[in-house]
């Protein structure tokens, strides 16, 4: 999510991502993306434009980086829906209410929606902590679970590593026991993306994992100390140490 990429390339370098991660081919993915793309330029042929996001950091990242590129649009109206619902168990009964209470896309959610998107790609974390956004009312949490997944002061822990360790604390877990364990509410990630961390995690020493397919995978303590870090980005800043950590005590971001 580095900044200063244009769509297409931000597409490009997320697709490469998806393929190393191993959820899809590259071309796939590249194909998907530019897909999507190619439908989010013509977006401005519509006579109406109704934006549907959920309330957890994967949809609020969504929601900023639509409404920043539907900005500058002078075309159809735009609306959106966005509760603390998921759209999956949603009744088709609730849906339509939902539908019909739509609220219409004003300026102060664009600008808002700029700043951010803009702050998340940003080298430097600490921009995200300046921002009061008002008009989406789910973003302000949504970030701060975010910045949640530097390296505390405390321990050099993310807060889903140390969930993830103190679910282990009492012996091995299969992966969908593990998956439940760390369950938060807002939804934080999807299985596949919790597997990757695990990887990660055995990569760098904490963690122990054996099983063929990581759906099927069981995951132990290893009992040893985090030797390494594999570089993993956090929107705009690459995290390679714990040169920038997140302080509970103070909630902020410090060096």
């Amino acid at each position: 999510m580095r900044a200063g990429l244009p769509l297409e390339e931000l597409s490009r370098e997320r697709a490469a991502f998806i393929a190393e991660a191993g959820w899809a081919a590259r071309e796939q993915a590249e194909r998907h993306f530019m897909q999507r793309d190619a439908a989010f330029r013509r977006a401005g042929e519509h006579d109406e434009i109704v934006l549907w996001f959920e309330h957890d950091l994967y949809d609020q990242l969504q929601l900023i980086q639509v409404l920043d590129g539907l900005s500058a649009l002078r075309g159809p109206p735009i609306s959106i829906v966005c509760e603390a619902e998921y759209l999956g168990s949603m009744t088709p009964e609730r849906a339509g209410e939902l539908f019909s209470l739509r609220s219409p896309v004003l300026r102060r959610h664009f600008q808002e929606a700029e700043t951010a998107w803009t702050a998340f790609r940003s080298p430097d974390p600490r921009q995200l902590e300046k921002l009061q956004p008002q008009a989406l009312p789910f973003l302000e949490a949504a970030l701060r679970r975010h910045l949640q997944e530097l390296p505390w002061t405390t321990d050099g822990l993310s807060l889903l590593e140390r969930r993830v360790l103190r679910a282990l604390e009492r012996g091995p877990l299969a992966f969908p026991d593990l998956f439940k364990a760390v369950r938060e509410e807002p939804a934080f990630l999807a299985d596949a993306v919790l597997a990757w961390h695990l990887e990660r995690l055995q990569y760098e020493r904490l963690l122990e994992g054996w099983g063929k397919h990581w759906r099927s995978k069981d995951w132990r303590l290893s009992g040893k100390s985090r030797s390494k870090r594999a570089p993993r980005w956090l929107g705009g800043y690459q995290v390679r140490d714990a040169s920038l950590r997140w302080d509970p005590g103070s909630g902020a971001v410090v060096s």
